[in-house]
């Protein structure tokens, strides 16, 4: 009768640590996902089911009272040439903002007001410090429209004049 009960408790204890072990034996790896890991979003433009060019963390950005509202992104192109990132801002259907951007083969250039950046001037925004609007961009004849997140400087990164490290 000894030896039974062992015997069921080390199965017992051997299927718990089979069952414990296997529990995200089905799950998906996050990292094969191409996700936005920051507060803004991303735009793709694939060509030949390959990355082409697009933009990447792309979010409006108000000061503290809700105005001057401040445009940053990365616009990024994944081709052997130089290309042109063309990239609009709408809001109701409405051009808020328009930028082409030369990007240089296998380079990113960024958009934002600080030195080194390429500036986007916004015109007035009737929108409310986090609502969506739109974003239009356009590389090689084919476009993507994604949700534009809009923020304020309430973000410890967005006010500070130092870049984050790394």
């Amino acid at each position: 009768m000894r030896r039974s009960r062992r015997s069921v408790l080390s199965a017992a204890a051997l299927g718990l640590a089979l069952a414990a072990s296997g529990c995200t034996y089905m799950s998906p790896v996050q990292t094969k996902d191409f996700y936005p890991a920051a507060d803004g979003t991303n735009a793709t433009i694939m060509q030949d089911e390959s990355f082409y060019a697009g933009v990447r963390n792309a979010v409006v950005v108000f000061d503290a009272e809700g105005a001057n509202p401040v445009f940053y992104t990365s616009a990024v192109n994944y081709s052997d040439e130089e290309t042109t990132v063309e990239i609009e801002g709408l809001v109701e259907g409405a051009s808020v903002f328009t930028a082409s951007v030369q990007v240089p083969a296998h380079g990113t250039v960024e958009i934002g007001p600080q030195e080194g950046q390429q500036s986007v001037p916004i015109d007035s925004v009737d929108v409310v410090p986090g609502a969506i609007i739109e974003l239009e961009v356009v590389a090689a004849d084919q476009s993507t429209t994604i949700s534009l997140p809009t923020l304020t400087t309430s973000l410890d990164h967005f006010t500070s004049e130092e870049p984050a490290a790394g």
